[in-house]
């Protein structure tokens, strides 16, 4: 009886290990950069990482009623196809919407100012510098070239393809870890019954 009590506890013990490490990485893996942050940036991260762990959690409770193992094999190839799509389109989005300066990924915009730095650069110089020295002619301040609210956009599409990667990322985790789980609970039983069944 103590010994089944210590499994159950020690099953609840790994599977919110793994969803506060998966939560962790929210902190760990960093946003691209921005020129200017404001409140307003600062709340969405905030908010979008506690979205991540309320549903995470939720996904820990349903682990702890459903014992099927098919469920959590489905659940864990679901979640680890659907991550992969995810970041995909958050690398791919972040190269679209960055430009390096000084070993940052500054957000950018999609829509230019009227008096746009970069056609003026062209005119006087004859000549615009590759992308990832463009940000140089703008001293790292996207706002002098594209309009803030543009910016803004880029800067929360990021953020929700970011957030997802860690929703994802950690519901694969918990997927994952409580399929082992049920798989070893699941082989010790019939090691058992075939120790009883022995003469």
């Amino acid at each position: 009886m103590l010994v089944t009590k210590l499994k159950e506890v020690w099953k609840e013990i790994t599977l919110l290990s793994t969803w506060i490490a998966s939560v962790a990485g929210a902190f760990i893996i960093p946003l691209p950069s921005w020129y200017a942050s404001d409140d307003n940036t600062a709340f969405l991260m905030k908010f979008g990482v506690f979205i991540a762990t309320a549903l995470a959690g939720f996904l820990i409770l349903y682990s702890l009623k459903n014992k099927m193992v098919q469920t959590w094999m489905r659940l864990s190839i679901n979640f680890i196809l659907i991550l992969i799509g995810t970041y995909a389109a958050y690398h791919f989005t972040r190269e679209a919407k960055t430009l390096p300066y000084l070993k940052k990924d500054i957000v950018i915009g999609n829509e230019f100012k009227d008096t746009n730095p970069f056609e003026a650069f062209e005119a006087s110089h004859g000549f615009l510098p590759a992308r990832n020295e463009q940000m140089m002619i703008l001293l790292g301040d996207p706002e002098k070239a594209w309009t803030k609210e543009s910016i803004m956009t880029n800067r929360i599409q990021l953020m929700v393809l970011l957030f997802l990667c860690y929703l994802f990322s950690a519901g694969f985790i918990i997927s994952f870890c409580n399929l082992m789980i049920l798989y070893k609970e699941k082989y010790t039983i019939k090691v058992e019954e075939k120790n009883v069944e022995k003469p």
